[in-house]
């Protein structure tokens, strides 16, 4: 009988699922809403997760008793009890003869790179950095990290605006397109609105590619806070690296998430050059694949599988098009 393998990729804003077989032939792929959260009633998140994961097998035409393993690269499976809950409810599922929960910061680390070892910096709606040592040991950041993702830019744009208004900061072309952007006439009904909690985080986020353009544009505010926010993500990876002895080692560091997908080279060069500043060896490479597509690639490692240049060749061929993964931020 054939054999399959499940991964699905948790985050906040979407939850994807593929079926794929032990030859790199992606065979079904389906997509639900956001499946992060917080505290110990996982079970409507993982509704979300079961949901996504059974419409992929429906679609590739295979049952759960024919698929090996299914990895779960899940937002907010940060803590031991966070893995264990989310476990139990997909393990009672049965979607997989074998059930593996990972935080979901490691599919974008085997995303990115085509050892099974590495350091991933995840900046997307929020921001996280994992590592996985050659030895196989593994350290997530999780809620310790508190730099880099399109939350953080967007408010730190917002005080930027706020101190350029009140005196303490220098003007900014961000004044001018955040309040258009928001439909506010004046900064300080913005600060009312947001002190009133009026102002949504969807709409808050959707700042974070003005700060970009804003920089291209030549705004040295909004070119400042991309450079605070690099080396914010490249201190993490740093400290990532050094937990395990790994600053000397030549290994891959992967910028994953859609705010390295934001116009213009400054954010990326400033976390390359802090990051080689520490580890002069590490190679900065961008995702060879979706994050989802990671989580195919830790089950391959999982069962012990040598992934060959053709399976890679086929994920690649088989995966969903661009436009199946989009996020508006």
């Amino acid at each position: 009988m054939p054999e399959y393998v499940l991964g699905v990729d948790g985050g906040t804003t979407k939850t994807i699922a593929l079926v794929a077989d032990l030859y790199g032939n992606i065979l079904g792929a389906a997509r639900g809403e956001g499946s992060n959260w917080t505290g110990p009633d996982v079970e409507i998140p993982m509704a979300v997760v079961i949901g996504a994961a059974q419409e992929a097998l429906r679609q590739a035409g295979v049952l759960p008793s024919q698929v090996s393993l299914g990895l779960f690269a899940l937002a907010g499976a940060d803590w031991p009890e966070d893995h264990e809950r989310r476990q139990a409810v997909l393990a009672r599922a049965g979607l997989a003869r074998q059930v593996i929960v990972k935080n979901d910061a490691f599919g974008g680390l085997r995303a990115g790179t085509r050892l099974p070892y590495g350091v991933v910096i995840a900046a997307g709606t929020g921001a996280n950095t994992a590592v996985i040592a050659p030895d196989g040991r593994e350290w997530v950041f999780g809620y310790y990290q508190d730099d880099g993702g399109a939350f953080h830019i967007s408010r730190e744009a917002i005080r930027a605006v706020l101190r350029a208004e009140d005196g303490r900061g220098a003007a900014t072309i961000l004044t001018e397109w955040i309040l258009s952007q928001l439909h506010f006439t004046s900064v300080d009904d913005l600060l009312k609105a947001l002190v009133a909690k009026e102002v949504d985080q969807a709409s808050l986020l959707k700042i974070c590619p003005r700060v970009f353009e804003a920089s291209c544009a030549g705004d040295e505010v909004a070119a400042d806070i991309i450079v605070r926010q690099g080396l914010g993500l490249a201190e993490a990876a740093v400290a990532a690296m050094r937990r395990f002895d790994l600053l000397q080692d030549a290994l891959d560091v992967v910028l994953a998430g859609s705010v390295f997908k934001g116009p213009g080279q400054l954010l990326i060069d400033t976390v390359t050059m802090a990051i080689h500043r520490a580890a002069p060896h590490a190679r900065i490479v961008r995702s060879l694949f979706e994050p989802v597509v990671g989580t195919l690639l830790l089950a391959y490692d999982a069962l012990h599988m040598p992934v060959t240049d053709p399976i890679y060749d086929q994920l690649a061929a088989t995966c969903p098009r661009v436009e199946f993964f989009k996020t508006d931020l």
